[in-house]
């Protein structure tokens, strides 16, 4: 039964810190670090990254090769600050879901006010839009993104993908060449336990004169130590390797407590419930993450009551 005090219940959107990946790291990279080689690493993430994303069996993120430029970035944040400048820049009045990462409000330097939610006032040319997916107020594809991805495209209103938990995610599929798309970011920092050293890429088919991640990268101004860690654990664990080990349970840990699975393994959300008001999104989801949960239930079989 579902007790919103329930300790191995938060309210963060980090994901379940996997061991094995830093044991490898400890084991096999640390020690091994070639500081003359390392500022070539860049050239390398950009080619395995991409890779990396299409090896997924239980997810397509499709048609990134549309795209015709690679970003280096530090995790998707510094992507999403950049499409904060890109929209201020260019006159775009920024617009997202009930439930969007609360970053994306808390960072701008205008006022937030209840219409600029797409769920409150219909979007409109001059407006641009950051949408995740999966969805950070849900942990799945949002389902409204066919109807925005169709109105975007007609009012030629540029949109931001921020697919920062990929890596934990399945059943998500996703066609990204639409027009209206000008940036997809994702970030290393969820799937491969890189919270503390993230990298991140972005597609998009903004040129590097235009965009201050492309000047970055092309100067190869970079995360170079990051962006080798990623690729050390990219090449030894696949994409599938977080909700392979605990997709099993996030299921039991589900249905035991009453809650409603999602697509991304430590996130759940139930109906609105009394008490459990410290988990309401926006006043349009009572998301629940539920990592503690569930590694207590893969380490010990059983539930925190």
């Amino acid at each position: 039964m579902f007790n919103p005090n329930n300790k191995d219940f938060g309210t963060t959107g980090n994901s379940v810190w996997n061991q094995p990946f830093i044991d490898h790291l400890k084991e096999n990279f640390f020690n091994n670090i070639n500081e003359s080689t390392v500022d070539k690493e860049a050239e390398t993430f950009l080619e395995l990254y991409p890779q990396w994303i299409a090896s997924s069996k239980l997810n397509q993120f499709r048609n990134l090769d549309s795209f015709p430029y690679r970003y280096v970035s530090l995790g998707t944040t510094q992507a999403l600050d950049w499409w904060h400048y890109y929209c201020m820049a260019n006159g775009y009045r920024l617009r997202m879901f009930r439930g969007e990462y609360p970053y994306n409000r808390d960072a701008m330097l205008e006022d937030w006010t209840e219409d600029r939610y797409i769920d409150e006032a219909p979007l409109q040319r001059g407006d641009a839009v950051i949408i995740s997916v999966p969805f950070s107020g849900s942990g799945r594809k949002h389902d409204g993104w066919k109807s925005m991805i169709n109105t975007c495209n007609e009012l030629d209103i540029p949109v931001f993908v921020d697919c920062a938990w990929f890596g934990t995610c399945f059943g998500i599929e996703v066609k990204l060449n639409h027009p209206c798309i000008k940036m997809v970011a994702f970030s290393t920092g969820k799937g491969l336990s890189c919270g503390n050293w993230r990298a991140g890429i972005v597609f998009t088919n903004i040129e590097p004169d235009d965009c201050s991640l492309g000047i970055q990268t092309e100067w190869n101004h970079g995360i170079h130590l990051n962006v080798a860690i990623a690729n050390e654990l990219m090449r030894n664990f696949g994409p599938d390797t977080m909700p392979k080990k605990y997709k099993d349970s996030h299921m039991a840990v589900c249905e035991h407590y009453g809650l409603e699975s999602s697509n991304t393994i430590h996130i759940a959300t139930i109906p609105p419930t009394e008490g459990a008001e410290r988990f309401n999104r926006d006043g349009a989801y009572y998301r629940i993450n539920i990592r503690d949960a569930l590694k207590r239930h893969k380490k010990k079989g059983n539930f925190l009551e």
